[in-house]
């Protein structure tokens, strides 16, 4: 069978349109506002983990922090909205610019760090973060930050897990189509070019630094945009939220929906995310049953649920060591 040209972008189309027709017709098949709740925290770790796939799917910069950006857009949102009486939207807006000027800040390092040296530093990164936010007066400490105002738009109130539910997925759906952009113009085959071999990428007048810098940005300002759009849905916020295993999680999000993919990290939020929830009535069990489905996808599926990055730039990658090393002789 010969496919025409588009086909498969036709077909992913019609998929996403599918998948998001189910996502808006859902409230209207149910009013247990349960299961709506868990939808919403899937929409938000939507977007934090596709936010963490442009920095490390697209741009191969492994990251452990991604709570701190999380972190720092909740309480930039919560205070200014708490503190001045800033609407919503535009606290969204400084969360959003607060956190690419820090991802931005962050993303210097990786000019000189690469692997297991700038997760370090990432880490750091995001417990620095919880620490400042448990300590800070500011932020009231560990005794959180209550009374966070709900999102208002031409003077309709989202107060209803239901108004909440589509607002959170028409903001997951944006996120999703500027990373489905981002992957598919020339900034992101820059980036991916830089993910693959840094070397050769840069022979090319890829400028390596730059693309490093601004994948930390952007991922930064998505993950603030979750940080705003989680504070002023839970209307209360604490450092507790914000832990390593939180941005552990959001990694495992993307690892187990398929690195570099813009569908992966959304079928790792629903699994991660919601799996848990329908486990609940096997309290005791439900920890190892997650565990062992994890062991047993990465021993059958090592690259995520649809798939892995580039296997091209893997075999370069494999190809180059073993040159390195000796190990590899022309046929």
């Amino acid at each position: 069978m010969i496919l025409r040209p588009g086909f498969l972008s036709s077909y992913k189309r019609f998929i996403w349109l599918l998948f998001f027709a189910a996502i808006s017709a859902i409230p209207f098949f149910t009013s247990n506002d349960y299961f709506l709740h868990v939808l919403v925290l899937i929409a938000i770790y939507s977007v934090l983990s596709e936010s963490l796939n442009v920095i490390v799917g697209f741009t191969g910069q492994f990251s452990l922090g991604h709570a701190g950006f999380w972190a720092i857009g909740s309480y930039v949102a919560a205070l200014m909205m708490i503190k001045s009486g800033t609407p919503f939207w535009i606290a969204c807006l400084a969360s959003m610019t607060a956190c690419f000027v820090v991802g931005v800040l962050l993303g210097l390092p990786a000019m000189r760090l690469k692997g297991d040296y700038l997760c370090i530093v990432t880490l750091g990164f995001g417990e620095i973060v919880r620490i400042c936010a448990t300590n800070m007066q500011i932020t009231r400490g560990p005794m959180g930050l209550p009374g966070i105002p709900l999102p208002e738009f031409a003077g309709f109130v989202f107060e209803t897990e239901r108004s909440m539910y589509y607002l959170c997925w028409a903001v997951a759906a944006v996120a999703i189509y500027v990373v489905s952009r981002v992957g598919k113009s020339n900034f992101g085959r820059a980036l991916m070019a830089v993910r693959d071999d840094e070397l050769a990428a840069a022979a090319l007048g890829v400028n390596v630094t730059y693309y490093k810098v601004m994948a930390f940005g952007i991922g930064g300002t998505l993950a603030g945009l979750a940080g705003a759009l989680y504070a002023s849905w839970t209307t209360f916020i604490s450092p507790d939220v914000f832990q390593f295993s939180d941005s552990s999680n959001i990694f495992c999000m993307m690892i187990l929906g398929g690195l570099g993919t813009t569908a992966g990290p959304i079928i790792g939020a629903f699994v991660l995310a919601g799996l848990p929830e329908l486990l609940r009535g096997f309290a005791e069990f439900r920890l190892i049953i997650l565990g062992l489905m994890m062991i047993l996808l990465m021993i059958y599926r090592p690259g995520g649920l649809i798939g892995s990055y580039d296997t091209v730039g893997i075999q370069t990658k494999v190809k180059r060591r073993k040159i390195e090393r000796g190990e590899h002789h022309a046929a």
